[in-house]
Formats: C-alpha cells, structure tokens, sequence
C-alpha cells in the first residue's frame, strides 16, 4: 500500500486476534453421535453494553456490559469467559463458566473458575469449582450434586 511495493504483489494480512488459533474456532465439531456442534466464539468488545436476556451455544468472551440473565443452551458444551472489564448484572446460567471481572448475580455452573480478579455478589451454585488467591464471592457457595437446567425466561432465579 505504501512505500515502492508493487500494488499486484501484496499479501493479505489477517487481523490478529487474542485468540489461539481463531480460524478453527467456528468450524463445527462432530459429536460422538456423528451430529456438528457449533465451537464459534463470540466475543462482546469492551466498549459494547448489551440489555436483554441472552441465550447462545458455543464460546462467549464478555470484555463489555451486559445487562441481564446469560443462559446456555440446553445439552450444549457452551462457556462463558468474564474478562477483567466484563461486567454482567444478572444471573449466569452456563455449564462452563471463567470469571475474571465483575458479576452481579447468582452464578450456576457445572465447572467454574474464578481468576484472581473476579468478583462475585450473588450466590455461587457449583459441581467443580477453583478459587485463585484474589478471587471474591459476596454470597453463598453452594455444591450441586448434578448439572444446572436453565431457568426459563419468565421464572426468575433465586
């Protein structure tokens, strides 16, 4: 584009991302009955703020604001990562959960992480659980002996 190159010779050079190895995250994986499953990942940007209940499979990243309950799908694999910025004023509702930001709400997950910055002001209903030195949960842990069902839209949780 610029400087004495020849403009038919340039190569096209992909956006980096924060990702491993992006360009094989939304190709669909089969499950161990031959049916795809969606291994995309979403990711809502730091500056992003979002207000409504979202329900979604696959791989979510939040570095922006959400305003509302988070559920998975039912019988998905899907996970949620709460980076350092990300802020979610609602319930979690995902069998994979990391928290590294801030969560105002009761969090259920199968397999949570809470990183050394996550801060948690609900109650924290877990299968496996691991707690980094920093982490904070302003409520209850609470052990659950089988996976999480999402709450339907119109029930709220406690």
């Amino acid at each position: 584009m610029f400087g004495n190159k020849d403009s038919k010779s340039e190569t096209t050079e992909k956006a980096p991302t924060s990702f491993s190895n992006a360009q094989n995250s939304v190709i669909p994986k089969k499950t161990q009955d031959g049916s795809k499953k969606s291994s995309s990942t979403t990711l809502i940007a730091r500056d992003t703020e979002i207000f409504g209940d979202i329900k979604f499979a696959g791989n979510l990243e939040i570095e922006g604001h959400i305003v509302g309950n988070l559920v998975s799908n039912p019988g998905s694999e899907a996970s949620v990562r709460v980076l350092e910025n990300g802020r979610i004023e609602g319930d979690v509702n995902v069998a994979n959960t990391t928290i590294n930001g801030l969560v105002k709400g009761n969090v259920h997950a199968c397999n949570l992480e809470l990183a050394a910055k996550a801060r948690v002001e609900g109650n924290v209903h877990y299968q496996s659980i691991e707690m980094v030195k920093g982490s904070q949960v302003n409520g209850s842990l609470v052990f659950a002996d089988k996976a999480p069902a999402p709450k339907p839209n119109n029930v709220k949780a406690d």
